[in-house]
């Protein structure tokens, strides 16, 4: 599977705006032709005024084929001429799992909060992360986070990225499990190894779209 993830960030103030007309004049379009969305979300905490958006396709083939039917759509074409101008930026990246995903136990429904996490490697050393996580990073991290919803590397856009998800019912509940995880001493053993192979990391906050269940 590969996962076109979206990133839009409007004008000031016209986030609220969006999401009513989206929801009211498009997003059934979208969703007719696209499928349901993986997750769509606004900032919480990050670059505010921000709109993340995650769709799964089987492949590039499957991807191109529904959006060219999506652009065919007479109610899109209208849609995209009223929503002109709403957005100062718009970034796209195109992802796909990574070795050990999907995993059992994880990807659960009624979630509050999203932790959106961004990791770039040096040159060279993403499959050494790979098999360092999967044996020592993972096993730790997902016990004690409890629900992971994605976790992807990238194939069109930046290289040597990982994004991962993390799903948690709210804000106190992030902050007891990382707080958790922070003082495990197999995870403070496994950072050890796995920082040095890190250029940048970054993270974003998400809560849910009103239209958006997971």
């Amino acid at each position: 599977m590969i996962v076109d993830v979206r990133t839009y960030t409007a004008q000031p103030g016209l986030v609220p705006k969006y999401f009513a007309d989206y929801s009211a004049q498009a997003f059934a379009t979208q969703t007719k032709h696209l499928g349901n969305p993986l997750g769509y979300y606004m900032v919480e905490t990050g670059v505010v005024n921000t709109v993340v958006h995650l769709w799964g396709y089987k492949d590039i083939a499957e991807r191109q084929a529904k959006r060219d039917a999506l652009y065919a759509d007479p109610a899109w074409t209208a849609w995209m001429k009223e929503n002109a101008g709403t957005f100062v930026a718009q970034n796209n990246t195109i992802m796909k799992n990574v070795p050990f995903w999907p995993a059992e136990g994880h990807g659960q429904g009624g979630y509050g909060l999203v932790d959106f996490r961004l990791y770039t490697f040096k040159h060279g050393k993403l499959g050494e992360f790979f098999k360092l996580y999967k044996e020592e990073g993972w096993p730790v991290q997902s016990k004690i986070l409890g629900n992971c919803i994605g976790y992807y590397q990238s194939d069109i856009g930046g290289l040597n990225q990982i994004l991962h998800l993390w799903a948690y019912k709210d804000a106190a509940d992030r902050a007891a499990r990382r707080a958790t995880l922070g003082a495990d001493p197999a995870w403070k053993a496994y950072l050890v190894k796995a920082s040095p192979l890190l250029q940048r990391m970054e993270n974003t906050l998400l809560v849910n779209a009103p239209f958006f269940k997971p």
